[in-house]
């Protein structure tokens, strides 16, 4: 059955437009392939009130803000959540005990997309910029080839995942940024990357990552990791699985410390590494990928400098939402202890233990934030006798409170490590609340 057969008035509940409208592109597409959509989101209808405007130009008709009632949503054929929504919500347990089929965009993609070869960047940080730089590289090499298509899926973007199904075909060539919770789904639906590329490993404990790292059970002899030196050696190390791909390691100091590059942190070597690493295997000229990475100039919202005032820099690091995203953000910018870490948010279920033994070598000084994760790490952070302690009320009072205790040669540091905080906000916005605050100087 294709696409169109597959959706074709077929009753679909869509929970959740995304912290920034990301299923919209969905959404239409959805629509124009004449499925009976129903939307669901906790938020306001006031929110997202242009976005409504704009289905409703598109067909869409049914839809309900500030509740998802978990009843409405047993009577779906397909549920599509969006990506920041957990499988496990408790609105969903009622649709789950009557076998309603329950899918991310990215997942149900991977099962109406014809064969196609697959990158999958997979890792605790750093997957977005080394997916978009292997995407980069490769679309420049792939000007050359008019038989064989290349796609890009992340989470994050609003170009949706499903809208690929128009134009993709069997032996193209898909790159997606897969986030540690649609690792299983992956495993479940039987799907391996034909080159994995693993940026960094998390601080989960051994048992949870061999789960993790199940995706790779279906590679074959003729598929690829890519990785760093650190992680393949703990790969071998804890015996976290048995691979059958050729496994490729990657060094940040094979990227040497140029002017031509845009790069001077480790973190940002490695992650160069990996990607020309990477596009060496799909015959991309070095010419090629060198170029891409002198020209690249990050992506907002991780490690992205905002703004230098009184010899002091501003950073926005606010995709952070992990501890170990936070250490390497510590670990590119500190230069004798002189961050100023605004840092804590909403519970993650992550081990602090590293990052917080960590936090004296880089900063300091930490503002927290309030939040029900900075709840679990305060005292811990208080308990650093080299580490200034300052509480927040909210964004505006960290980055006024991080102003007055930094120096000129210092650096303030916006890397949460945690989620955001309230229904109403998101990642992103969050970020450019603070890239606000900054630029109002």
């Amino acid at each position: 059955m294709n696409y169109k057969d597959y959706f074709k008035a077929k009753k679909i509940a869509i929970v959740g437009l995304g912290p920034h409208g990301e299923m919209v592109a969905d959404i239409k597409f959805l629509l124009r392939n004449r499925a009976d959509i129903s939307l669901f989101d906790m938020r306001s209808e006031k929110r997202f009130k242009d976005i409504i405007s704009d289905l409703n130009e598109s067909g869409l008709v049914n839809y309900t803000f500030g509740d998802v009632p978990a009843s409405r949503l047993a009577e779906a054929q397909l549920i599509i959540i969006s990506p920041e929504i957990s499988r496990n919500s408790n609105f969903l347990k009622i649709a789950q005990e009557a076998g309603v089929q329950i899918e991310y965009p990215d997942t149900l993609f991977m099962r109406l997309a014809p064969p196609v070869t697959l990158i999958g960047v997979i890792g605790a940080c750093g997957k977005s910029t080394v997916a978009h730089l292997i995407y980069n590289m490769l679309k420049r090499s792939f000007i050359d080839y008019e038989d064989q298509g290349l796609f890009f899926i992340d989470p994050d973007s609003t170009n949706g995942a499903l809208t690929h199904l128009r134009k993709i075909k069997k032996g193209d060539v898909l790159i997606v940024r897969i986030p540690e919770h649609l690792l299983e789904y992956y495993h479940q639906m039987r799907i391996s990357p034909h080159v994995a590329v693993i940026t960094s490993l998390t601080s989960l404990e051994i048992q949870e990552l061999k789960s993790a790292f199940k995706i790779l059970e279906f590679q074959t002899y003729n598929n690829f990791i890519v990785a760093p030196d650190e992680v393949i050696d703990i790969l071998k190390s804890k015996a976290l699985f048995v691979p059958k791909a050729k496994m490729l390691r990657t060094h940040g100091k094979t990227i040497q410390n140029s002017p031509d590059f845009n790069i001077n942190g480790f973190h940002d070597r490695e992650n160069a590494a990996l990607a020309i690493q990477t596009s060496e295997l799909f015959k991309v000229s070095s010419d090629i990928s060198h170029g891409v990475v002198r020209n690249f100039i990050g992506l907002r919202g991780r490690i992205e400098l905002v703004k230098r005032i009184s010899g002091i820099e501003y950073y926005n690091d606010a995709t952070s939402t992990t501890p170990r995203s936070t250490l390497m953000a510590l670990r590119k910018l500190s230069t004798n202890k002189n961050i100023i870490l605004i840092f804590g948010g909403a519970y993650t279920g992550y081990d602090y233990s590293e990052l917080i033994k960590n936090i004296p070598q880089y900063v300091s000084t930490v503002i927290l934030l309030p939040g029900s994760g900075t709840l679990g790490i305060r005292n811990d952070i208080d308990e650093l006798s080299e580490v200034k302690c300052v509480q927040a009320l909210n964004l505006e009072d960290a980055v006024g409170k991080a102003r007055e205790n930094a120096r000129r040669g210092d650096v303030i540091l916006f890397s949460p490590g945690f989620d955001a905080v309230g229904v109403d906000i998101s990642r992103k916005e969050r970020g450019e609340k603070f890239v606000k605050i900054v630029r109002g100087f």
